[in-house]
C-alpha cells in the first residue's frame, strides 16, 4: 500500500498528519497490532494463519471483542474527548461489528492498516469513513489516568 493509496482510502488523513512506521506485513492485523502480537492475524473464524482465543463467540461483535480486550487489561472506557495518559485501544465499527483498532502508547495513536503498513497518526477521526466506520469505544488499562 503506497502513501497515495493510504491517502485515497483515508481522505481525512492529510499529508503530514501521519507517518508510515513499518513495511507492509500480511502476517498480523490491527487487532493483533493493538495487543502487541505481530505474528498472528486475529479474526474469526479460525483458519490457516488466523487466531481467535478459545471460549469466545466467533463473530465480529463489539461485545465479543470488548471481552477479549478485557482479558488483556483494557477494561475502562474513556470519553472520546479525553486523551489517554497510558495505553489505550480505540475500537472502530460499522453498526455492531468492529472493523479496526488503533492503539495509544507513548503519547500517540498508531494503527495497522489491514495487511499494509503500521502508521502513527495524530487523530482517531482521521481513519473514520466508509472503510472503518467510526470510533465507538476507547478502552484503557487505568480508570483514573486522563489528560484533558
Amino acid at each position: 500500500m503506497s502513501q497515495s493509496e493510504i491517502e485515497r482510502d483515508f481522505p481525512a488523513l492529510g499529508q503530514g498528519d501521519y507517518q508510515i512506521n513499518s513495511a507492509q506485513d500480511f502476517n498480523y492485523n490491527c487487532l493483533a497490532f493493538a495487543l502487541g502480537d505481530s505474528s498472528q492475524w486475529w479474526e474469526p473464524p479460525r483458519g490457516f494463519g488466523g487466531y481467535w482465543p478459545d471460549g469466545f463467540s466467533q463473530d465480529l461483535s463489539i461485545t465479543t471483542v470488548i471481552s477479549i480486550l478485557g482479558l488483556h487489561g483494557f477494561k475502562f472506557e474513556l470519553p472520546s474527548s479525553q486523551v489517554p495518559v497510558g495505553e489505550a485501544i480505540a475500537i472502530y465499527a460499522i453498526g455492531d461489528e468492529w472493523t479496526h483498532f488503533a492503539k495509544f502508547s507513548n503519547g500517540q495513536w498508531a494503527s495497522k492498516l489491514g495487511d499494509g503498513h503500521d502508521i502513527v497518526h495524530h487523530a482517531l477521526d482521521s481513519l473514520e469513513g466508509s472503510l472503518y466506520g467510526k470510533v465507538v469505544k476507547i478502552l484503557t488499562r487505568s480508570d483514573g489516568a486522563l489528560k484533558s
